[in-house]
């Protein structure tokens, strides 16, 4: 019984481990530096666009999402929960 509880453990530790690195494989170039990546990533692969910000100085960047409400702002949702 030990052995199955220690197998078990060791292999939700070697799956939890490797997660980081696979999703940091899919995040896109562009939202690398932005403050949430992963997010980024979704907003952009569901209809979402990089803009100006005209708040910050030095030309930075932000990120925004579709508008609510459509199938692409629930895609969005879905990616940045994990689901999608």
């Amino acid at each position: 019984m030990r052995f199955v509880l220690l197998l078990g453990g060791a292999a939700l530790l070697a799956l939890a481990s490797a997660a980081p690195a696979f999703a940091q494989a899919g995040i896109r170039p562009e939202c690398r530096s932005m403050g949430n990546p992963r997010a980024c990533t979704c907003a952009l692969n569901n209809g979402g666009q990089i803009k100006q910000d005209p708040g910050r100085s030095s030309g930075r960047q932000r990120w925004t999402w579709a508008k609510p409400g459509t199938a692409a702002h629930m895609a969005y949702m879905n990616c940045v929960n994990g689901s999608g």
